[in-house]
């Protein structure tokens, strides 16, 4: 395993991770969603670490930056994920305490997800702005990343504004989640490819 070796291999899980939730989405299957979101957080952030380790020389810090803020993300939603695997899912709380963790929205461990992925967007802008961009791929590469990091104020700054409220209307929620895992497949899928390309002599 080397630089190379992990950028390759980490993007194409999150992009697996990806699609596994997309397919939960479709048959409305809630441990399928928080699993593959669970191991996607774990991909995105070794994902995050090869481009840090790619990044130009006078860039590193902002490379180094978007890890960092990756972590966040992935302890974060992590924590959500692992208590509706858990807790949630087998009752093993008070009946007050699981409704209060219960993943719906307007809920405060929804919430807690959307400031997660937030920090995920931030993370994908900063990566983005991390290394020059040589080729048409890697300039398509690039524009995804900092579009990916659009994202962020609408994740930050929505629960605070009460967007998404307790009892809202899923079916838009679970269409914006399939539009974003449409997005997203894509950049990982890009991401691994760049690496692909590289020569191990040299990375």
């Amino acid at each position: 395993m080397n630089n190379r070796s992990l950028g390759l291999y980490a993007p194409a899980i999150a992009a697996v991770c990806t699609i596994i939730f997309f397919i939960g989405l479709l048959l409305n299957h809630d441990t399928l969603n928080f699993a593959s979101c669970l191991v996607l957080g774990w991909a995105y952030v070794l994902t995050a670490c090869a481009y840090a380790a790619l990044a130009d020389p006078d860039k590193k810090a902002i490379g180094f930056g978007g890890v960092a803020i990756a972590i966040v993300y992935c302890v974060f939603t992590n924590l959500v994920y692992y208590t509706q695997l858990t807790t949630v899912k087998f009752e093993s709380a008070d009946p007050v305490i699981v409704k209060a963790l219960a993943f719906k929205s307007g809920y405060w461990l929804f919430g807690f997800d959307l400031m997660g992925y937030g920090l995920m967007a931030l993370s994908t802008a900063l990566l983005g702005f991390s290394f020059k961009a040589a080729s048409k791929r890697d300039r398509a590469l690039k524009g995804m990343l900092l579009a990916h990091g659009l994202f962020f104020p609408v994740c930050i700054i929505g629960p605070m504004l009460n967007l998404f409220q307790a009892g809202g209307d899923d079916a838009a929620g679970i269409m914006a989640l399939q539009g974003w895992c449409l997005f997203f497949t894509p950049l990982m899928l890009l991401s691994a490819n760049r690496f692909y390309r590289m020569k191990s002599t040299i990375y």
